[in-house]
């Protein structure tokens, strides 16, 4: 027997959604994970419910929906046979019609088509599943047929789950954090259930890290600084085979740091900033720590100086339409390399400086009444 594995979900909400697809898949069981069934005599039953969910902004009209359950003895099939199954669906007009032949279960409205409104999901529920002698992974696929209204052409979206059996008494669920929102620097405490025969282990992991919570229903991460997915990981053997059940949930945190390794700004960018080049507009905080202001610069031609640490340039061109004078700021690196912006009359615009890099300040055009201010790390300032 090899390795059976099964991920619940928790999604990410600022990822979840996936317009490739026309319905996106939820599978939960009951019981929660499957339990194979005794080598002989009984058989345990399960239900699988699947939840589908519309993202797509469009209607669609569908005449059918099908569900393939793998059948048979092995680890790999869900199902002894399709005996005793009761589907079901939650379309108004559907039936529902089990095709042992062609392992599946067939979905299909009365009307001979029908139309999924835009948001509008659906539920599948397969009860009364014999669930199989053989711990595994079984792969349960769904296959839409859809067409876009006033089209003839239908196409076939086919999606596939995997369903995981396990061994009886074995179970993992319901990892919930006291709080889903949390503050930068804040604890959370996970809790949650699982099935203790023995020989379980179980792996709490996140980021970099894993813990060993084996003993644990329960436990504290503390200074959480970053939106976080949080995994827990069990694990049971059986004879020469290992069934592996993982789930999760994920943490936002209320400003978090961030960590990014090449950042381009265009546009505005306000606040503290540490960059080597940034393409846009920048206005720091007036309570800033990390940069302050220290020159005021009123040059009308020719100022140029080497940048004593770094910081950024602010040019602003008090000018009005009457003068039509351009406001120049350059900066020059060590390399030759020159950067430069045109500020007109009433505008302003940043350029941000390294250590050692020279800036100049210019003027074309009419006169320009300027005041151009210099922001400086450790508050060092032009001559």
């Amino acid at each position: 027997m090899g390795t059976v594995t099964q991920t619940t979900i928790a999604t990410d909400p600022e990822t979840a959604a996936d317009f490739g697809s026309q319905l996106q898949y939820s599978p939960t069981t009951v019981p929660d994970p499957l339990t194979v069934s005794p080598p002989s005599d009984a058989v345990e039953l399960g239900d699988l419910i699947i939840v589908g969910s519309r993202i797509s902004p469009d209607p669609i009209e569908t005449n059918e929906i099908s569900v393939y359950v793998p059948i048979g003895p092995e680890a790999w099939q869900l199902a002894l046979d399709l005996t005793g199954l009761q589907p079901l669906i939650n379309l108004t007009g559907w039936t529902a019609t089990p095709d042992p032949t062609n392992e599946r279960i067939l979905f299909k409205p009365n009307t001979g088509h029908a139309t999924l409104t835009p948001e509008q999901g659906i539920t599948v529920q397969l009860n009364k599943l014999r669930i199989n002698r053989q711990v595994g992974t079984a792969p349960v696929v769904i296959a839409l047929k859809w067409r876009t209204p006033g089209t003839t052409t239908w196409r076939t979206e086919e999606q596939t789950l995997s369903i995981g059996k396990f061994p009886a008494g074995f179970y993992l669920r319901e990892l919930k954090p006291d709080s889903h929102y949390i503050e930068n620097g804040d604890s959370v405490t996970l809790t949650w259930e699982r099935s203790t025969i023995g020989s379980e282990t179980y792996h709490l992991l996140y980021e970099n890290t894993e813990i060993d919570v084996t003993k644990y229903s329960n436990f504290t991460v503390h200074d959480v600084r970053r939106n976080t997915m949080f995994y827990l990981r069990g694990r049971i053997q059986q004879g020469t085979g290992t069934a592996e059940r993982t789930i999760n949930t994920y943490i936002t945190v209320n400003r978090p740091d961030l960590e990014v390794r090449d950042l381009t700004v265009r546009g505005r960018v306000i606040g503290d900033l540490n960059a080597d080049k940034v393409y846009g507009q920048i206005f720091p905080k007036p309570e800033s720590r990390l940069f302050r202001r220290k020159s005021i610069i009123t040059a009308t031609a020719g100022y140029e100086r080497v940048a004593p640490t770094a910081g950024f340039l602010v040019g602003n061109n008090s000018g009005n339409a009457t003068n039509q004078g351009t406001l120049i700021l350059e900066v020059t690196s060590e390399f030759g390399e020159l950067r430069h912006v045109e500020v007109a009359p009433r505008q302003c615009s940043t350029l941000v400086v390294a250590a050692g890099e020279t800036i100049k300040i210019t003027t074309a055009g009419g006169s320009v009444n300027h005041q151009t201010f210099w922001y400086s790390i450790g508050g060092l300032a032009f001559n």
